[in-house]
């Protein structure tokens, strides 16, 4: 069953194509899993950018490159960042 998001513009992490840089928005999941993520530094505020889609899903955070299942990032939402706004998308390119 898909739920829909109550914001408008996010989207579920797992349904981003790569190259993606976005801002979590929500985490939806029980405490453990939310631990987890903190631990590898996805919590809610944190700008990541979606390196390759799947499962495992990779994403970079801080410079790092983690892998999630498909499951746990189906759990995360997140909004995609403006182009003209995004640090990361901006620091690649120089």
């Amino acid at each position: 069953m898909k739920i829909a998001s109550t914001f408008p513009c996010e989207q579920r992490l797992n349904e981003l194509p790569p190259r993606t840089c976005a801002v979590v928005r929500r985490i939806e999941t029980d405490g453990e899993e939310i631990q987890r993520l903190k631990t590898l530094g996805v919590c809610v505020g944190r700008q990541i950018e979606v390196v390759k889609s799947g499962d495992p899903l990779i994403i970079k955070v801080f410079g790092s490159r983690i892998g999630l299942s498909a499951s746990l990032a189906a759990r995360v939402w997140l909004e995609i960042c403006a182009p003209d706004h995004c640090t990361l998308q901006n620091s690649s390119l120089t």
